[in-house]
């Protein structure tokens, strides 16, 4: 039994949207003034979350 199919529209559109939850789960971790995270490593965490919508609007795009 197949859940998700290989390929397709619907195919697309969940993984989009599973890399767009991981997107939201790391911007909601965004820590102002921490003293246990470094401001460095919270601006990679923002430049990830910012790199994982990208990709998730190409693949709902078809790399287009």
């Amino acid at each position: 039994m197949k859940l998700i199919p290989h390929t397709g529209f619907l195919r697309r559109h969940l993984e989009a949207a599973l890399l767009l939850l991981a997107a939201r789960i790391l911007i909601g971790r965004d820590t102002s003034r921490s003293g246990v995270v470094s401001r460095r490593d919270n601006n990679d965490v923002w430049a990830t979350a910012e790199r994982l919508e990208d990709i998730a609007r190409r693949i709902k795009r078809q790399y287009k």
